[in-house]
């Protein structure tokens, strides 16, 4: 995928946007929420959840431990990390 359309994918979701900037660590999507947003409700888990699904279908994020099905770290890709500089 080219620089600037992984760019444009973040921009453009504003989600997306708060949890690809806020995951400067491997995080889990529960600590995702609680740095975001400040606390923890299912409200905020599901738009955490689903923003680290579309980051991870156009390969800007990638899960650590990918065989648990709880407990899934996530981190940024090395394309990712590209685009963090261009953001």
């Amino acid at each position: 995928m080219e620089l600037l359309k992984a760019v444009s994918i973040v921009k453009r979701g504003k989600n997306r946007k708060k949890v690809f900037l806020a995951l400067d660590k491997p995080m889990m999507p529960s600590e995702l929420v609680i740095k975001i947003y400040g606390k923890s409700s299912n409200t905020y888990f599901n738009i955490v959840s689903r923003a680290l699904t579309e980051l991870k279908e156009k390969e800007l994020v990638d899960i650590v431990n990918p065989e648990d099905r709880t407990g899934r770290i996530y981190q940024r890709t090395k394309v990712g990390d590209k685009v963090i500089k261009s953001l």
